[in-house]
């Protein structure tokens, strides 16, 4: 029991860079530290108390205690690194879409603002840019290359809307915004 009692003392780093974690690892270790001894001290009366209770069992279960006990360490001071990997790995697969949706949200507002000759490229837009809404992440990067292909579409499709507004004619609006379509289509049959 006093080992139990000492494990935080050795393995604890409390310092400002590791506090602010939403649930640091002394959160499983200290309350688990009372629950073991109380356990513990449960075990030592059952075997001076109770005729049934042998010095083998209380050491099985002693035993089978302090292996529960070297778990709930375990996962408190090496889940955490383990956790950080995995927000990485999420944060690198949503590098794109963090910069895909807003765009498409721009180039809807300029769509929103052309002629109504361009009526059907319009349309075309807003049902894209309402799928692009709901393209999600996969592992892998398989989507990395129709991500970039998407995002250089919107800044075409982008730079032709400005166009118009200036007042020059387009006709590749509605060949670039099939295109843009085909890509969001495609995209969208990526999954996990």
């Amino acid at each position: 029991m006093y080992l139990v009692l000492a494990v935080p003392f050795f393995f604890s780093e409390i310092n400002t860079k590791n506090f602010p974690r939403k649930i640091p690892p002394q959160a499983i270790i200290w309350p688990s530290i009372p629950l073991y001894i109380l356990i513990s001290i449960g075990i030592i009366l059952l075997l001076v108390l109770s005729p049934f209770v042998s010095v083998s069992i209380a050491i099985i279960a002693q035993s089978a205690l302090l292996f529960l006990f070297t778990v709930a360490v375990f996962l408190a001071y090496f889940a955490s690194s383990y956790v950080k990997v995995i927000a990485a790995e999420e944060a690198g697969k949503q590098k794109n879409s963090k910069t895909l949706k807003p765009k498409a949200q721009a180039l809807l507002l300029a769509a929103n603002n052309l002629p109504a000759e361009y009526e059907a490229a319009q349309k075309t837009l807003k049902q894209t840019i309402e799928d692009i809404r709901f393209i999600y992440p996969v592992d892998g990067g398989a989507g990395d290359d129709l991500e970039m292909r998407i995002i250089q579409s919107l800044d075409t499709i982008s730079e032709i809307c400005d166009r118009i507004s200036a007042g020059a004619r387009a006709a590749s609006l509605e060949s670039e915004a099939d295109k843009l379509r085909m890509l969001v289509k495609e995209r969208k049959l990526l999954r996990n």
